[in-house]
């Protein structure tokens, strides 16, 4: 049987960490068992205090190699936490012990890739993930290699399909999938099946991915993570892009996720240009690096809105951007877009580029593009089929857009109608409001919109809680939005609409 001071340097898996977390609750608290217990807490998505406990323990380490285990894991958190400058520091200390274990090299390399994934810099990400393979090359074989590698290849199945290498990204997926059934832990299967979902979207595959992205929404549910919450917004995405807005809608709520980019694009896919323009306008300022994803939405938005030049700018810049970092999947969908729009200026003006984009699509092994309009799927498809090279994927891709149009139509698209609060939910986040406050809202505005009068035990049922903690809510929602006791319940919404951002 392993010692605590094995279990604590060891790779984790979710399934280790809810199996010894509960024993390491009491006795005492040695250094090694403070450590073991901070990343279970990782593992079980308690970031916060997984990061506290082992930043006050990283001092009183002597060991170096638990000193660089220590380091590894702050380097992880510190992308789930934000805290870029900690990256870096704790990136240089595990630098320097990390090659004592080919697994923990391998680990620190895959959180440098992580990191640099948050900044788009997905040609430095790569490197940084194939270097962590060769590391793991080095590892004895057995549970231990095959967790780390799982992880590496999952990785590099998400910076691939960036980099529009669906190819390979698809290979990467399914060497994920195998290593996850050697592991025999039911959230890295999960993850998996996640992993080949989100392949296929990026890939263009889109009847596949709904496939994989609804199993996968299945296995992920028990456990209510963050990646649970992002396959229901990938999930969405890729039904609303094949027509099927109403249930996309449903599950983009349910997912209570989301940049301000991709609130954006679902506001385009159900046809509201305006919400969307709304929407990103109210998001306070992110990451230098991620304005490139929301300008994307924006040249695509200020097209819609009658500004199809200014837009086509904005496009063409974002698509410069995209491709200085190795993201060329999302580069094609900014250069797809902006010919569009460039068709409607000039006759020929954006067909003429049509069947060189569905080419390089083709090349790469992919039946689709970023941010998968259907009207300009559509189009783009039928400016292709003029040539030949590009024709047989022309024809995959309109006959695909087409459909998703036709279901658009007769879809029940209306009963989805914008929200008020969608467009005010970043206002609302600065103030603290938590998505089930908010979910609160979003019910209480659905029956102001039914035209019914706001009756608590009638809001509690339809949201099957109990009445006594619906007041508990409002009541956390009144002190939050300022609004005093003695005002009834149907103030609550108009002052949610009115808040602003925080300066």
């Amino acid at each position: 049987m392993a010692t605590i001071r094995e279990q604590a340097l060891a790779p984790l898996s979710r399934g280790d960490a809810e199996r010894l977390l509960p024993d390491l609750a009491s006795g005492r608290q040695s250094i090694e068992r403070r450590v073991l217990r901070a990343r279970c807490l990782k593992y079980l998505e308690s970031f916060d205090l997984a990061w506290a406990e082992l930043s006050d323990v990283y001092p009183h380490i002597r060991d170096p190699l638990m000193q660089a285990r220590v380091a590894v894991d702050l380097l992880h958190l510190s992308y789930y936490l934000v805290r870029r400058e900690d990256a870096q520091r704790y990136d240089r200390v595990a630098q320097h012990q990390a090659a004592l274990d080919p697994h923990l090299l391998g680990e620190m390399l895959l959180g440098e890739s992580i990191v640099l994934t948050a900044q788009n810099e997905v040609t430095q990400a790569l490197v940084r993930a194939r270097r962590a393979l060769d590391a793991l090359s080095g590892a004895p074989r057995g549970r231990s290699r095959d967790l780390v590698e799982t992880r590496v290849q999952r990785q590099l199945a998400h910076l691939l399909s960036h980099s529009a290498d669906y190819v390979d990204a698809t290979l990467a997926a399914e060497a994920t999938a195998r290593l996850a059934s050697r592991v025999n832990d039911p959230s890295e299967v999960a993850w998996a099946t996640y992993t080949m979902g989100f392949v296929d979207w990026y890939a263009g595959r889109i009847d596949k991915a709904v496939d994989a992205l609804t199993k996968a929404e299945a296995e992920l549910r028990a456990y209510g993570t963050s990646v649970w919450r992002y396959t229901l917004l990938c999930l969405a995405r890729a039904r609303m892009e094949r027509g099927e807005i109403v249930d996309g809608d449903r599950l983009a709520r349910q997912s209570a996720t989301g940049a301000p980019e991709d609130l954006g694009h679902l506001a385009l896919l159900r046809g509201e240009a305006e919400v969307a323009e709304r929407i990103l306008t109210r998001a306070p300022k992110g990451f230098p690096e991620d304005e490139h994803f929301r300008d994307t939405v924006r040249g695509i938005v200020k097209a819609h809105r009658g500004d199809p030049r200014g837009g086509i700018r904005m496009l063409d810049e974002a698509a410069k951007e995209f491709e200085a970092r190795g993201m060329a999947h999302w580069a094609l969908g900014a250069a797809v877009h902006a010919a569009y729009w460039r068709e409607t200026l000039v006759r020929g003006g954006g067909a003429s580029r049509a069947a060189g984009l569905v080419r390089d699509i083709g090349v790469r092994g992919g039946e689709g593009f970023a941010y998968y309009l259907p009207d300009a799927a559509a189009w783009l498809a039928r400016a292709a089929e003029r040539d030949a090279a590009a024709r047989p994927l022309a024809r995959i891709i309109r006959a695909r857009a087409e459909a998703a149009l036709r279901r658009a139509k007769t879809d029940e698209a209306a009963a989805v109608g914008a929200s008020a609060l969608d467009e005010a939910t970043f206002y609302l986040r600065t103030v603290g409001l938590t998505w089930r406050e908010l979910g609160i809202l979003r019910e209480m505005e659905l029956l102001s919109r039914e035209g019914k009068r706001l009756e608590r035990a009638d809001l509690a049922t339809r949201l099957a809680i109990s009445p006594n903690t619906l007041r508990v809510h409002l009541t956390r929602i009144r002190a939050k939005l300022d609004v005093g006791d003695k005002r009834g319940d149907e103030v609550l919404l108009a002052a949610a609409l009115t808040q602003r951002p925080i300066a």
